[in-house]
């Protein structure tokens, strides 16, 4: 019985030791970060499956630090065994939007068939790569699309003025469609409220540089216009909510 316990208090030493460690080894990384990347947000600081080493979510990219802090690597990390890019899934999380938090009552909603699936697009009218993607959209059933309009000023200088139309028109949905199809924009459309600086500070908040920018219904982004068969693959492995 005395062996069980001194065995007991061992262990108990040792788990603790091995925090203590763990807690010294946090702290180097966390102070390599800071000096490394001065001016940039430390998300968080937490461990790999690779003994001794860390990962630091720094803004929207992951780095590897050693636990000792002396080496910082970039790159994917990857488990060779599952053939799993452990990066990859890490920042999907980390960089995920909650679909609640969207502002998609200043979003243009349409639906095509049941609309059980949802996704929220963040686009700009005058974006090539928005063109494409409203095209492959075109071949997907069972969807409600929120079109959120993201102009990139310094990219399509009459963006911004495209979209207020598409706004300010009787038919939102109707005009966003032309737009895209043969880049006019309705014509003889007065002033109206619009979102468009709403929708811009949400998107630099969360870091939403480019156009398109996808949101699937569990936060996940997909940026660019994203062939039909990875949407069709991305949208199976949500969970159909059952609401709009």
């Amino acid at each position: 019985m005395a062996i069980a316990q001194r065995l007991s208090q061992l262990a108990a030493v040792a788990l603790a030791a091995l925090a203590l460690a763990a807690t010294a080894d946090e702290a180097a990384v966390r102070q390599t970060v800071s000096r490394v990347f001065p001016q940039s947000q430390i998300k968080g600081i937490a461990p790999t499956p690779v003994a001794g080493l860390f990962e630091a979510a720094v803004d929207d990219r992951i780095y590897y630090v050693s636990g000792d802090g002396r080496y910082v690597l970039g790159g994917p990390l990857i488990d060779a065994l599952n053939q799993t890019n452990l990066t990859e899934a890490r920042l999907a999380k980390l960089n995920a939007i909650p679909w609640a938090s969207l502002p998609l009552d200043l979003a243009i909603r349409r639906v095509v068939g049941a609309g059980t699936r949802r996704i929220a697009i963040f686009e700009d009218p005058d974006c090539p790569y928005c063109k494409q993607l409203e095209q492959t959209l075109a071949g997907v059933g069972d969807l409600t699309i929120y079109v959120l309009l993201y102009p990139l000023d310094e990219l399509h200088p009459r963006a911004a003025e495209k979209s207020k139309a598409v706004w300010c028109a009787k038919d939102r949905a109707k005009a966003w469609a032309e737009v895209m199809r043969s880049g006019v924009a309705p014509a003889n459309v007065g002033p109206c409220d619009n979102p468009i600086a709403k929708i811009a500070e949400f998107g630099r908040r969360h870091r939403i540089a480019g156009t398109p920018t996808i949101i699937l219904a569990d936060g996940r982004r997909l940026v660019g216009a994203v062939p039909r068969e990875q949407l069709e693959k991305e949208l199976s492995r949500v969970e159909k909510p059952g609401t709009n």
